[in-house]
């Protein structure tokens, strides 16, 4: 996010993704940035001006990565940074860094998402697909190339949940992998049976029957239920009801 890529070619989210920074913090990157390019994290720290919250909230979010430093050890330094850049004499550090483990796939997708609400490393589910297929689900993929009158089970994030006044109380889902997306069908007899699941759950389990027309696959739902897997995904946030 703040400094240059390694390689050719990088997916860079703005800044203004990460929760907790003000117009303010804005104000201040900026004018900062104009002066002159952030050579380090003790730089950016020192000339930033942020406060502790702040920059915790950047390193979370993986925003000093390009300066070669990791998530966790990134927010041990922006603590011990914060205490000493009013110092006129730059004193050595008293004590000696932990040696921190790198973040996970799952772990990093899970920060990603608290901090910044998306990931451009992964989709939250991928990390554990091999999970998923172990318990006989199937990806969006595999969904949408099934034949109408299959019986299927299927588990995924709730991204979208609908419900039109003139579909006579019938809910519209889509749910999604990353592969894909599939369009659930819930008639209201069902969603009234599983109404605690079908408005609260984020990482769906659904049993039904595919419907097949003009190449349009809708999983039409019989049952819901909550996955129940070794991992859960990062938590992501629905469009519902609008």
């Amino acid at each position: 996010m703040l400094a240059q890529s390694a390689g050719d070619f990088a997916v860079r989210m703005g800044l203004r993704y990460v929760k907790g920074l003000g117009e303010g913090d804005w104000e201040r990157l900026d004018l900062a940035r104009r002066l002159a390019s952030f050579t380090s994290l003790e730089d950016f720290v020192r000339r930033s001006g942020l406060d502790e919250a702040a920059l915790s909230g950047l390193a979370e979010a993986g925003a000093f990565d390009g300066f070669g430093i990791d998530r966790r050890a990134a927010l041990w330094d922006v603590r011990r940074l914060v205490q000493v850049r009013n110092q006129s004499l730059q004193l050595p550090a008293r004590e000696a860094k932990p040696a921190f483990d790198p973040l996970g796939a799952f772990e990093e997708v899970g920060w990603d998402y608290r901090r910044t609400s998306h990931s451009a490393r992964r989709h939250p589910l991928e990390p554990f697909r091999h999970t998923l297929a172990a318990h006989g689900l199937p990806d969006a993929r595999t969904i949408a190339a099934g034949e109408n009158g299959a019986k299927v089970r299927y588990a995924g994030l709730v991204i979208c949940r609908q419900r039109p006044g003139t579909a006579g109380g019938v809910v519209f889902m889509t749910l999604e992998d990353e592969t894909g997306f599939v369009n659930v069908v819930v008639w209201e007899s069902v969603f009234q049976k599983y109404a605690l699941l079908a408005k609260t759950v984020s990482f769906l389990g659904i049993t039904g029957t595919l419907q097949v027309e003009d190449n349009i696959v809708h999983l039409v739902a019989e049952e819901l239920w909550e996955p129940r897997v070794a991992l859960k995904p990062a938590a992501v946030t629905s469009r519902d009801f609008h």
